[in-house]
């Protein structure tokens, strides 16, 4: 019995899925660009969500940041909050007449990653932990944007490559 492309498609999305997470969790948790780690996954969900939606950004979001958290000990749920507004502001790029540039996902990435780092504060905060605000600003928040927008452009490309279809030819 022969796949579907839909089926094919599920399992490539779950196999990349575990792929961004444990690249986030064990590769990336050892580089610091500007003193911060890169957010491979903040990254993608973007980036799909701008290629692809906002339902499959979505499912990106809630799916990897559940990994995240089991992977990393968070707690649970905190990456998929933190995610899923990512993956609305982006899946709003797709109507843009910009939508195919390889700028919009790095500036889409670069407005997201402070929203995101916000998030994660506040559910910290939300759950005891005392935070400096500023301070978590001025040396996490803020210096992440830089390789995440580094990341942005590099991933972008390869998901617009990766999942372009190709033309159907007419024999």
């Amino acid at each position: 019995m022969a796949w579907t492309w839909r089926e094919r498609g599920i399992y490539l999305i779950t196999l990349s899925l575990v792929l961004v997470v444990l690249i986030q969790a064990t590769l990336l948790n050892r580089i610091r660009i500007l003193g911060v780690q890169p957010d491979l996954l903040l990254v993608v969900v973007v980036c799909w969500s701008l290629l692809h939606g906002l339902q499959d950004g979505l499912f990106w979001a809630f799916v990897g940041g559940l990994g995240i958290d089991l992977v990393a000990g968070l707690p649970l749920g905190a990456s998929p909050l933190a995610l899923m507004p990512a993956a609305v502001l982006a899946s709003l790029g797709r109507s843009s007449v910009y939508a195919s540039s390889t700028r919009l996902p790095v500036l889409l990435v670069a407005l997201a990653t402070p929203l995101h780092g916000w998030i994660i504060l506040m559910i910290r905060q939300l759950l005891g932990t005392s935070i400096d605000w500023l301070g978590a600003t001025q040396h996490v928040v803020l210096p992440a944007i830089v390789p995440n927008a580094m990341l942005a452009f590099i991933v972008a490309r390869l998901l617009r490559r990766l999942t372009a279809r190709p033309m159907a030819t007419v024999t």
